[in-house]
């Protein structure tokens, strides 16, 4: 009976030994927590005294009212767990700068009624916009001759007429023939422009030289396929095709049958056309051109077009050519000259650029145009005449 009785107490023993056991590490536990969160206010109290130091009143960072972290530093909550309670339990701050710490940040301009404001960088492009530039399609289709003067001087026959003529008999005079020819001069016309940057804005945007390279270039074959075109050979000027082609006088209603026309005439003169220049708006008038009856288009589908061409004669677009006007031409009786390809250069030493930190950049190139047959270049109006 002892043994059982023995037996009865240990197992009791062993029991409440296992139940201290857990105690002391639930304890344990408790202190550590107490601990870590002591040393939490700690850093908290040294932190909100270095702000108040700092600036001089404790509500710096919040709004004007009492502070909400002072509030929680004077509660009885905290007190109480200081004095060994396990936690603050549940704490009301009624302070008004709470209202701060609520508050979202949120882009400039697009948040909320109330929130901060941060102003995030936005991500830039490094081209430049808004730089339409048309193809030049006329130095493309134009033999190029080059020059080292400022004049390019050629011969051309001046009212040179076949006089081969059949001999009747042996030992009758031939016929013989007349060779007049005039000397014609070409201009070489500068064509050039600038444009003044800060040494600082190049050196801090690397992509810009590149940018206005290609504008300052662009600019001036723009303007020199104008003056190819359109330029009156006055001093310093280009004489254009415009101003030295031969009018041809269509007798066709429609705009495709008078370049038609235009291109017949110049193959009975024994010139062989290669090329027509149009406004892009005419183009488009001829090739959306449809068929009375049924509506379809009389060039073919706008899907799949072929190869600008009329009657079998490529064609080009330039806007530098007036609407309403067609040139047809013979390409190898004209030539464009090439004096100075389109430089763009760079100088500090313009004005006062040296003492402005000022930088010119410079586009410039110098060519002409030589006309070798006026008779192989028709400029066509498009107008019908009745």
């Amino acid at each position: 009976m002892s043994e059982v009785v023995t037996a009865a107490l240990r197992e009791h023993a062993e029991k409440i030994e296992q139940k201290a056991a857990a105690d002391r590490a639930e304890i344990k536990k408790l202190q550590d927590e107490r601990a870590e969160m002591q040393t939490r206010l700690e850093g908290l109290e040294q932190e909100f005294a270095g702000v108040k130091a700092h600036t001089g009143r404790g509500s710096s960072l919040l709004d004007a009212g009492p502070s909400p972290v002072a509030e929680f530093l004077k509660s009885p909550q905290l007190q109480a767990m200081r004095d060994g309670a396990p936690t603050t339990g549940r704490l009301t701050l009624k302070s008004g700068g709470l209202k701060v710490l609520t508050k979202a940040i949120s882009n400039t301009g697009v948040g909320q009624a109330g929130d901060n404001a941060y102003n995030v960088q936005p991500n830039r492009w490094d081209g430049l916009g808004n730089n339409p530039q048309r193809r030049l399609s006329l130095f493309d289709v134009l033999p190029s001759i080059p020059v080292s003067t400022g004049t390019f001087e050629y011969m051309q026959l001046n009212g040179y007429s076949n006089a081969a003529a059949t001999q009747a008999k042996e030992g009758d005079a031939k016929a013989q023939a007349g060779v007049p020819t005039t000397v014609q001069t070409a201009n070489i016309a500068t064509i050039a422009h600038y444009v003044r940057a800060s040494q600082q804005v190049l050196d801090d945007a690397p992509a810009l030289s590149l940018q206005l390279t290609n504008l300052l270039t662009y600019g001036v074959l723009a303007k020199g396929e104008d003056e190819l075109i359109n330029g009156p050979g006055t001093a310093g000027r280009i004489k254009g095709l415009v101003t030295q082609a031969t009018a041809y006088a269509a007798t066709a209603t429609t705009a495709a049958d008078m370049i038609g026309q235009a291109i017949t005439e110049l193959q009975a003169n024994g010139w062989t056309p290669s090329v027509v220049v149009l406004n892009p708006a005419d183009w488009f008038a001829i090739t959306s051109a449809k068929n009375t009856g049924n509506g379809a288009y009389s060039m073919g589908s706008p899907r799949d077009p072929a190869p600008p061409s009329l009657w079998s004669v490529p064609v080009i677009t330039s806007a530098s050519l007036a609407a309403g006007t067609a040139l047809v031409l013979d390409a190898s009786q004209a030539a464009l000259l090439d004096r100075q390809e389109v430089v763009v250069a760079s100088s500090r030493e313009d004005g006062s650029n040296f003492t402005t930190n000022m930088v010119t950049i410079l586009g410039e190139g110098r060519l002409g145009l030589a006309v070798f047959s006026p008779g192989a270049v028709l400029s066509v109006d498009l107008t019908p005449t009745t």
